[in-house]
């Protein structure tokens, strides 16, 4: 593997001080932790990491390798844009991982106002479930994440976008869900649509809800499906309920369709995350991370 992949197994290893919770963070086999983790230790001829009883520790050359890993980095970030300048490539291609609800009802708007002042810039957007957005970071496969799931992968960045809400939706004329307002157990008498695992938006939900009291396998899961769009259609013609973001049902409230089932002493906000690998950004990501930073008042308002 690249020299700098192996620098980031190292930078989250240290991180956590655990090769099993390393690799679940960079979607990798412990072994191949482990294997990185050696070929760097080779390289340098020192160890860099030693147990202490059950538990990892840095030794002294570890620990002056973990405080410069994230600058070095972010300067190998740096010198690669700097050899696409020489070489011509100074603008190219910008690729994005939205995760799905973002991707769908958030961004198209902020991507439009971004191609208007860069038109010289070329955008590829992937589309993909959080967890999946990460996974193509870690691997370099794209520049820039926006996802919505939570933020605890310390390899890489989360920076704060956009305020979301969650709600309860179900068809306007279930006769089931005729009440103004409900208590939060009364989610348990409900024939309930959840997002596939690996979702932001199911991982969310999931916490908050544990962190209200709800047992989750004693709910009623009628079906798991993989996206808000088809979540939407399946509630047309059931009397079933699910969270989706107030982004992804902005046109079924006005029109009708949909309504909201709240409840008394609940709700779920959250945030949308820039994100990237952490040792910063350079070059045309920074400029759209700036972008749409600096605009979404604008556009969102």
């Amino acid at each position: 593997m690249d020299f700098d992949f192996r620098l980031k197994v190292f930078y989250v290893a240290a991180h956590t001080l655990n090769f099993t919770k390393a690799a679940s963070k960079l979607f990798i086999s412990q072994p191949a932790v482990s294997k990185n983790i050696q070929e760097i230790e080779n390289s340098i001829g020192t160890a860099l990491f030693e147990r202490l009883g059950n538990r990892l520790a840095l030794t002294p050359a570890g620990k002056i390798l973990y405080h410069h890993a994230q600058i070095i980095l972010e300067q190998y970030n740096l010198a690669t844009y700097q050899i696409n300048e020489i070489i011509g490539k100074e603008n190219g291609n910008l690729l994005l991982g939205i995760s799905t609800t973002i991707s769908q009802y958030v961004i198209a708007k902020m991507l439009v106002a971004f191609n208007q002042h860069f038109p010289q810039n070329e955008i590829k957007v992937i589309q993909a479930n959080s967890k999946r957005v990460e996974q193509l970071l870690i691997k370099n496969e794209i520049h820039l994440g926006i996802t919505e799931g939570l933020p605890d992968n310390r390899s890489l960045k989360f920076i704060p976008y956009i305020k979301d809400e969650i709600v309860l939706v179900t068809r306007c004329n279930n006769t089931i869900c005729n009440e103004d307002k409900y208590v939060l157990n009364d989610i348990y008498k409900l024939a309930l649509v959840f997002r596939e695992a690996g979702s932001g938006t199911r991982d969310i939900i999931d916490r908050k809800l544990k962190e209200a009291g709800v047992s989750i396998q004693h709910l009623h899961t009628e079906i798991t499906l993989s996206s808000s769009e088809s979540i939407k259609r399946y509630l047309k013609y059931s009397h079933a309920a699910a969270f989706l973001s107030i982004h992804a049902i902005q046109e079924e409230l006005k029109n009708g369709e949909l309504k909201i089932i709240e409840f008394d002493n609940f709700s779920i906000e959250r945030y949308f995350y820039i994100t990237h690998l952490v040792g910063g950004l350079t070059g045309l990501p920074i400029k759209f991370m700036n972008f749409i930073q600096q605009h979404k008042g604008k556009i969102y308002s």
